[in-house]
């Protein structure tokens, strides 16, 4: 008896996920600009694993393999988008930004300015356990979303979807993560050109203890590659690393 009624929990709740999405893709495929002829790509793509449990169905009714293919989708399309738009920029370069743009952090974010959580397909206890904000499934179903894409329409439909939909966002996330990580960009730079590790020193402090400007130059190799000025040493240390990564790869 308790596994009749076990098993009537899964279809009325199957049936209530079915109807509360049915009309709300076509609000998903506007926000994309991308309209599916095999809608069914793109239920499968907002199915996560823990929705078997009201689905009955096999392991592979879940988008695990559209992610992994998603992903991969992503990851050439941005490598295209960089390789043309910095001419001058070297690998090392490239790879950073490429790493922050397709990072779990920006597909994230650009699945919940899409309201993709809304969308997900999830099990009970992923549903309670907020499931629909959580970062990992966000990012994981957007990979999905573009595989599923690239499955219905090609290669031009999905760089279509990335270029007017993904890069903007993922342009926003490049800036932000790049304003706040020069010193971390240059460590690596440095460290995998064999440079050694970046010196900072501070040249000068002038003002007021409450209004303090810091002067912090940054060496590389001994020799000085950038300088910059802040009100915290923190924002010189910054300024400069930016400056000596303009000097490294012009």
């Amino acid at each position: 008896m308790a596994g009749l009624f076990a098993k009537l929990r899964r279809v009325f709740a199957r049936k209530r996920a079915a109807a509360g999405k049915k009309n709300d893709m076509s609000r998903l495929e506007k926000a994309l600009g991308y309209r599916f002829k095999d809608r069914n790509l793109l239920r499968l793509a907002l199915t996560h694993r823990s929705y078997l449990a009201i689905s009955g169905k096999s392991h592979e009714a879940t988008n695990e393999r559209l992610e992994f293919l998603g992903d991969s989708v992503i990851g050439l399309l941005v490598t295209e988008h960089l390789f043309t738009r910095f001419p001058q920029k070297p690998e090392g370069s490239l790879t950073h930004y490429k790493g922050i743009m397709v990072s779990r952090t920006a597909l994230s974010r650009i699945a919940k300015e899409l309201s993709l959580g809304r969308y997900l397909y999830l099990g009970v206890g992923e549903e309670r356990s907020g499931g629909r904000r959580r970062e990992s499934i966000l990012a994981d179903a957007m990979e999905a979303v573009m595989g599923a894409i690239y499955l219905d329409g090609g290669y031009e439909a999905a760089r279509a979807v990335l270029v007017n939909v993904l890069l903007p966002r993922m342009e926003a996330v490049l800036k932000q993560e790049a304003d706040r990580n020069y010193k971390s960009q240059l460590l690596e730079f440095s460290q995998a050109r064999g440079y050694g590790l970046p010196e900072y020193e501070i040249r000068s402090e002038k003002g007021p203890e409450h209004a303090k400007v810091f002067e912090v130059a940054v060496k590389v190799q001994g020799k000085i590659l950038g300088v910059g000025v802040g009100k915290s040493k923190k924002r010189a240390e910054q300024e400069a690393a930016r400056r000596a990564l303009q000097s490294l790869t012009k």
